[in-house]
């Protein structure tokens, strides 16, 4: 079966092309940023359907899922700890239990997880972890706050809340991938305000808002003084562990688990959650039910058995919205004495079946009055009904089937998303128009530093080589705007269109930033500056200064100039305003 477009599921395939390594996968959202996403061809039987191949761009390394800039990051810094930088493939694991001298005692088997390793007690497979140069007592890790120390990983954990991750989720717009989570450390789960954890049963795809949701295969632990190892699998279409990797998971005073999650290789992947003692017949909230356990009414019993040589396995029905599943245990139905491919709904020919991992499954569709199905509503759900045959296995004389009858409950109320964000806004068209004036800004010359006492207007006489200090205002009852330093210049007139102009701001940075500072400058209704004052083609005459300013939108524009490093090019659409003077300043003589 062809994977869909929407599902990325874990890629071993690596395409070598000269010295760049590519991954296959079924979607270009899996490729990195800097990653070139190509198309790859069938070939043989590797392929059932167009596939693609992440290949990091020129001057970046990795396996096109994650691409590293070969330069920046060749000295190891963009590698976090566990990992080690190599020059095809960026930051890859450290395998810790490959070194010559292994770092865990010589009764304890070493284990490899990512970024780290944990050491395993043989006969009951506890973790332990490594710390400096010991090891952690039993049930603690090695806690890295402010520096690295041996802790009780249930004093230590982050909070893991989010709604999407249960198991009842099954309706989403874009799948959820844990793939760009940073984890680290550990993590308790959570649903609203009720502690959860891992489900440990298969689930079926597009669960908990993703595509391959991911459980636990082996039970919880029991004892809280230990930390154990559990393997997690990702389960798409008929596979339940198309992906798996290892955690670590601890039982913590007050009946909770805690986790060392780990991020999975690719996506769409993510760890499911489930409040732990949920019923199993409760009817989830989500148009499509979740797989649930089966029993069998005492009226049900076929004569030919009694109810301890039927089947005791659980039986499994799973509720969809296209088809009703009942799977059936095939060892248990043929240790009883049963044919597991016997069976048949309640119309003699309805008997489509599939078998996977030992358990065969029965399907009709989900629709009333198909091979018997009944349908019943009342005001808050509907009921549909059916029941499975299976025959003996010796078919020589007369005799009553096994009935398995089953029933699944659909809410009659759902939800929907639109995928459309709808944004307001102001109609204008036809609307009267009318125009204001510009805004009234005034300048002035101040006598130190803090701004605070002004020059009063009129004629300044000043020394050479002292600085001017420059304050700008602008009558602007609308906080939103601030005032932006455009041009400012000196002339010997007092006409700002001289043409012999001599710049002491220019596009709205410094002219020359030993003569010139810019102390304030759209951050507010008001702009400050100093500059040096110093003659002009070596003559005393009277100078006059002048500035042009504009107004800008500090909502939705980033008003002050970036002038730390390189001229500022003004391309702004801010509304400019009239020259404004001040002056004329006189050169004071020194004294012959």
């Amino acid at each position: 079966m062809g994977l869909p477009a929407g599902l990325i599921l874990a890629l071993i395939l690596q395409i070598l092309s000269g010295s760049t390594s590519g991954t296959i996968a079924s979607s270009c959202d899996s490729c990195d940023d800097e990653a070139n996403c190509l198309k790859t061809r069938e070939r043989g039987d590797s392929f059932t359907s167009q596939a693609y191949s992440c290949v990091c761009k020129d001057g970046f390394v990795g396996d096109g899922l994650t691409c590293y800039d070969a330069k920046l990051c060749s000295d190891s810094s963009c590698c976090s700890q566990g990992y080690q930088w190599t020059p095809d493939m960026g930051c890859v694991d450290t395998d810790e239990c490959s070194l010559s001298e292994s770092p865990c005692t010589p009764r304890q088997v070493c284990q490899n997880t990512p970024g780290s390793f944990a050491c395993l007690e043989p006969s009951t497979q506890t973790v332990l972890f490594h710390c400096g140069r010991s090891d952690c007592p039993r049930g603690m890790d090695c806690i890295d706050d402010h520096d690295s120390r041996c802790a009780d990983p249930c004093d230590h954990y982050t909070k893991l809340n989010d709604e999407w991750r249960s198991t009842n989720n099954t309706v989403f717009n874009r799948p959820r991938c844990d793939r760009d989570i940073r984890w680290k450390g550990w993590y308790r789960m959570y649903l609203g305000r009720e502690s959860a954890q891992l489900p440990e049963r298969c689930l079926g795809s597009h669960r908990c808002e993703t595509d391959a949701p991911m459980w636990m295969t082996k039970a919880h632990p029991t004892e809280s003084e230990d930390t154990v190892n559990r393997k997690v699998c990702a389960a798409f279409e008929d596979d339940c562990c198309s992906y798996n990797t290892d955690i670590q998971v601890k039982l913590c005073p007050g009946n909770f688990y805690v986790y060392k999650l780990v991020k999975p290789s690719t996506c769409y992947l993510a760890y499911c959650a489930e409040v732990k003692g949920a019923a199993p017949e409760v009817v989830p909230t989500t148009p499509e039910p979740i797989t649930e356990p089966l029993t069998h009414a005492p009226d049900t019993t076929p004569e030919t058995f009694s109810s301890t040589e039927g089947p005791n396995q659980p039986s499994q029905l799973i509720c969809g919205r296209e088809t009703l599943q009942v799977g059936l245990d095939v060892d248990s139905l043929t240790s009883s004495g049963l044919n597991p491919l016997s069976g048949n709904l309640v119309t003699l020919n309805c008997s489509q079946f599939t078998v996977r991992d030992n358990v065969v499954w029965y399907e009709v569709e989900t629709r009333a009055g198909v091979c018997g199905n009944t349908l019943k509503t009342n005001s808050t759900h509907a009921i549909y009904s059916n029941s499975l045959f299976i025959y003996p296995k010796s078919n020589s004389s007369f005799v009553h089937p096994l009935s398995v009858p089953f029933t699944c409950v659909f809410p009659l109320d759902t939800h929907s998303n639109m995928d459309v964000a709808v944004r307001p806004f102001l109609e204008l068209k036809g609307a009267i128009r009318g125009s204001g004036s510009r805004a009234k800004a005034s300048m002035s010359l101040f006598h130190n530093s803090s701004f605070s006492e002004k020059y009063p207007a009129g004629l300044v006489t000043l020394p050479v080589g002292s600085p001017l200090y420059v304050g700008v205002s602008v009558e602007e009852t609308d906080p939103s705007f601030a005032v932006v330093l455009e041009d400012c210049y000196t002339t010997h007139l007092s006409n700002p269109h001289n043409p012999e102009q001599y710049p002491l701001i220019h596009s709205k940075c410094p002219a020359d930033r030993r003569q010139v500072s810019v102390v304030e400058s759209g951050a507010s209704l008001r702009a400050r500056f100093s500059s040096l004052f110093f003659l002009l083609q070596h003559e005393y005459r009277d100078l006059y200064l002048h500035c042009s300013l504009s107004l800008c939108d500090r909502r939705t524009s980033s008003c002050v100039p970036p002038c730390t490093h390189r001229n500022y090019r003004s391309v702004s659409n801010s509304e400019h305003l009239e020259t404004i003077t001040v002056g004329p300043i006189l050169w004071e003589k020194a004294t012959e």
